[in-house]
């Protein structure tokens, strides 16, 4: 059977050309944010950034890559995941980033606490199911699904099997 995924450095050299994600070892590209998207995203990070900036034990990112630590570490990436937000805790952040001379050159090796999605209006509900089982299945303690055409939250907690859903 062929080892799903690929090696680290195959994924920094094509992530330079390409969009994409990986989701259990299987490659999705990613389509370019549109308009309202891309606001509504920047809306969002700039209320959790606000949080973040008032001493909280939290970093927020938009839009940016991680991995889970013990792939990179491995060099074999099965998942590289890229949420519209992620909120990091602080501290293991700024440890990465001490211990990870290239850090700056990588994907963040580390599981956020918290990823929120932003729906398009392409989405198909079995790749976010699919997305939603991933990030639950690496670590991640809650998701927030933000469907702007309905205007409603879908919230996903880690070793919880329902979902709450927020309108």
């Amino acid at each position: 059977m062929a080892r799903r995924g690929m090696a680290l450095e195959e994924f920094l050299e094509r992530s330079a050309q390409e969009h994409f994600e990986l989701i259990d070892g299987e490659l999705h590209p990613m389509s370019p944010s549109l308009a309202k998207h891309s606001l509504l995203i920047r809306a969002l990070f700039r209320a959790l950034d606000a949080l973040t900036a008032t001493g909280a034990q939290w970093e927020a990112f938009s839009e940016t890559t991680f991995v889970p630590p013990e792939q990179s570490a491995a060099n074999w990436l099965r998942d590289s995941l890229v949420p519209d937000l992620a909120l990091f805790d602080k501290a293991a952040f700024a440890a990465w980033r001490a211990q990870t001379p290239d850090a700056d050159a990588r994907p963040i090796a580390l599981i956020p606490a918290l990823v929120a999605e932003v729906l398009s209006p392409t989405d198909r509900q079995s790749d976010v199911s699919r997305k939603v089982q991933r990030y639950l299945a690496l670590g991640v303690r809650l998701i927030w699904i933000i469907d702007p055409q309905v205007q409603q939250v879908t919230v996903y907690r880690h070793g919880s099997n329902q979902a709450t859903l927020l309108s």
